[in-house]
């Protein structure tokens, strides 16, 4: 069976191979065809869709561009040598490729550690780690939550509580954003419906709860929310949601609000 080349004949490739425009080299290359001329081709776009191809690795990996070099680690070719590469970033490939882990959870670049964390090896020794980066990252991965959940940066918080675990503390967490997603796990909603920050009171809106108070929020953002998702779920108004929603009122058959207007009058 005759090969396929969409864009012409060999004979029109051979021309192409030889263009003067890059983009054009690059497309013969993705077309598996010149390889052998194109793996030295003086663009590194056109050597990294060579790599892409799986041809000429034994060359390319001593190629002086990273990027080319990242592209021969992505084939898991030579990873035994790229592991001890220049680049941080072939580096990181080399650990995507679940390769020599051990040594590269020892890497002084965060990246890279960051790269060992998201293979889920490990995690013992990064929960502990200086970056916040490669903290946040074993925080995704579920791991030493009980730990993660007191850490001093926000970043990590959130992360715990994204994976639903800490609520009980993080709900009165100093940062606003760890709150804010606090709510958005439809946890304490009675509490954060007061909250101090406006993002943390729509999230709450959002779980389409006491939209009886945030109707009047003090936010335009805030009692747009609400609206939005009493049109979302086929409500005319707050009185029919209040209707079919008795626990999700923040002022539950007008006593609390009763109570506080009552305290506002002393």
């Amino acid at each position: 069976m005759a090969d396929f080349r969409p864009y012409g004949t060999d004979k029109e490739f051979d021309k192409l191979v030889d263009s003067k425009d890059w983009h054009v080299r690059r497309e013969v290359a993705k077309q598996d065809y010149g390889l052998e001329r194109l793996k030295d081709d003086e663009e590194e776009l056109v050597r990294i869709a060579v790599a892409k191809q799986g041809y000429g690795l034994d060359e390319l990996i001593n190629d002086e561009s990273a990027n080319v070099r990242m592209e021969v680690a992505k084939q898991s070719y030579g990873l035994d040598k790229l592991i001890d590469d220049e680049s941080k970033w072939v580096r990181q490939v080399v650990a995507e490729q679940d390769y020599g882990l051990d040594r590269l959870v020892n890497d002084e670049e965060a990246v890279v550690r960051v790269a060992v964390a998201r293979q889920g090896y490990g995690l013992d020794k990064l929960v502990e780690d200086e970056n916040y980066l490669v903290r946040v990252t074993v925080a995704e991965q579920g791991y030493g939550l009980d730990k993660l959940v007191d850490d001093k940066d926000a970043d990590i918080r959130h992360e715990v509580a994204k994976q639903g675990y800490g609520l009980d503390k993080l709900i009165d967490d100093e940062d606003y954003h760890v709150r804010w997603e606090v709510a958005k796990q439809g946890y304490g909603l009675d509490k954060l419906v007061d909250d101090k920050n406006w993002e943390v009171r729509k999230a709450v809106a959002r779980q389409g709860y006491g939209l009886d108070k945030l109707i009047d929020d003090e936010n335009w953002d805030v009692h747009k929310t609400v609206k939005w998702y009493l049109k979302e779920n086929g409500y005319k108004n707050v009185d029919e949601w209040k209707k079919d929603n008795p626990d999700k009122t923040y002022y539950k058959d007008n006593k609390t609000k009763d109570k506080n207007d009552n305290e506002k009058d002393l």
